[in-house]
């Protein structure tokens, strides 16, 4: 039965989009197009009230809600099939504060965003690459970006929170209000606690220019390059080097390096040589830039437009041993899909290990290496081969990795889902959502459980 949008439409400063109307698919789809969940209702808010009108209206209605903010959950858990979808993407605020070295976000706002106002000044805090991520989205789930082994995680640098709950009051969320709850929001933050609508961080002091590019080698080359990725951090005090690894075959099949020396430029040298002296590479970029051109020379190499299945985990000890390198660069050999790709996307130690794993809600401070197997293609008649290969891959190196999962590429397929994203911080996350959201109002199939 059509749902009755004429209060909630009268009501909105916002869009109003529904199953009927024109623009609703482009409006529906997500990153992963590979998704084709049908709400009933998108309610693309202008501002907080709009958040409060949406809550209301579908506890009213009767509508099950999902939050989106950028459109890039990897599984799709950002829309809910025939309920009202709760779209912060045009929160986009930005409110500089240089003299107390934070920022004031909206929800949806990007890091590219951010960074334009506060890097000028000298200052940044950890981001992804994407710069169609939201930063809520990256930082309630943790938030590893290429200046978290130095300043921590996204979710590390929150201060305070806007949050709408369930019974649609606003709540200023800080140390000293409702602090279990930004206890929670800094690595739960997507689990069915709330809307966040605002986010306010505090920042570091990045240079400007420092050192960063990429660097490639042949296939060929790619399991000496994997092992000396990993040795490279084995016990490594500096804390500046920041450098991320991808598998990839478009436009040829190789290994890339990419990322940058957070320190002075002029002590880059000695900590790249290991890497650029390191067999023969096809490409080396790494030379001096600022951190937000590098940034958006990593966004501009994103696919968009494309199916996908994403899984992985964190490795054991220290990383990859040369089996699990083995499995790895036996899958890549047998692709079906030139877009899909394996990387090792994640760094702990430095200022992450240094955070307690109970201090937040994010678990995963110890691990250093983290795998996303990433499928990508483009037909339907295929998705049956591209999926099969992650799994498989994924199922394959299950024996080298702890079974934690990084909570921000949720994985529908999980089992034990609870534990792999939360582990020993998942009761105390079940308290949180008893008493902001009692009646389970925020509910999806990777929300938290109300506890018995």
């Amino acid at each position: 039965m059509r749902p009755d949008l004429t209060a909630l439409r009268d009501a909105f400063h916002g869009d109003v989009v529904s199953a009927y109307d024109p623009g609703f698919e482009a409006v529906r789809v997500l990153f992963n197009t590979r998704i084709r969940t049908r709400p009933a209702v998108l309610c693309r808010c202008a501002d907080t009230d709009d958040v409060v009108t949406a809550i209301r209206f579908a506890r009213d209605a009767g509508l099950p809600v999902a939050v989106r903010g950028g459109g890039h959950h990897a599984s799709g858990l950002s829309l809910v099939d025939q309920g009202l979808v709760i779209d912060v993407g045009g929160l986009r605020d930005v409110a500089f504060d240089r003299d107390a070295a934070e920022v004031t976000v909206g929800a949806g706002a990007g890091w590219r965003e951010i960074d334009r106002h506060t890097y000028a000044e000298g200052l940044a805090a950890p981001g992804g690459e994407c710069p169609t991520v939201s930063n809520a989205g990256f930082s309630l789930g943790g938030g590893y970006g290429l200046l978290s082994r130095t300043f921590g995680l996204g979710c590390d640098h929150i201060v305070e929170a806007e949050v709408v709950d369930a019974g649609g009051r606003v709540l200023r969320v800080t140390e000293d209000e409702h602090a279990d709850l930004l206890w929670a929001l800094r690595g739960a933050g997507g689990a069915g606690l709330g809307v966040v609508t605002k986010l306010r961080y505090r920042l570091d002091p990045v240079p400007n220019p420092m050192v960063g590019g990429f660097i490639s080698w042949p296939i060929d080359q790619a399991a000496a390059v994997l092992r000396m990725y990993r040795d490279l951090y084995a016990d490594r005090d500096d804390d500046r080097l920041s450098l991320c690894l991808l598998l990839s075959a478009d436009p040829e099949p190789g290994i890339s390096l990419y990322g940058m020396y957070v320190g002075p430029p002029a002590e880059a040298a000695e900590a790249l040589a290991p890497v650029r002296s390191f067999g023969t590479p096809s490409m080396d970029t790494f030379g001096e830039l600022s951190y937000s051109d590098l940034m958006q020379a990593l966004g501009e190499e994103i696919p968009y437009g494309l199916q996908s299945r994403w899984t992985g985990g964190y490795f054991r000890g220290q990383g990859p041993d040369d089996d699990a390198i083995g499995v790895m660069l036996d899958a890549f050999a047998r692709m079906p899909s030139a877009y899909s790709m394996i990387r090792f996307d994640l760094l702990a130690g430095g200022a992450v290990v240094r955070v307690p794993a109970d201090a937040t809600a994010f678990v995963h401070r110890s691990a250093m290496h983290y795998v996303s197997v990433i499928s990508l293609w483009q037909e339907d008649t295929d998705t049956a081969a591209n999926v099969a290969w992650a799994d498989d891959l994924a199922g394959a190196l299950r024996p080298h990795l702890t079974g934690e999962v990084y909570q921000n590429y949720a994985d529908t397929g999980l089992a034990d889902w609870a534990g792999a994203y939360y582990g020993a911080n998942y009761p105390r996350l079940q308290q949180v959502k008893r008493r902001y959201d009692p009646d389970d109002f925020f509910h999806h199939a990777q929300s938290i459980r109300l506890p018995a």
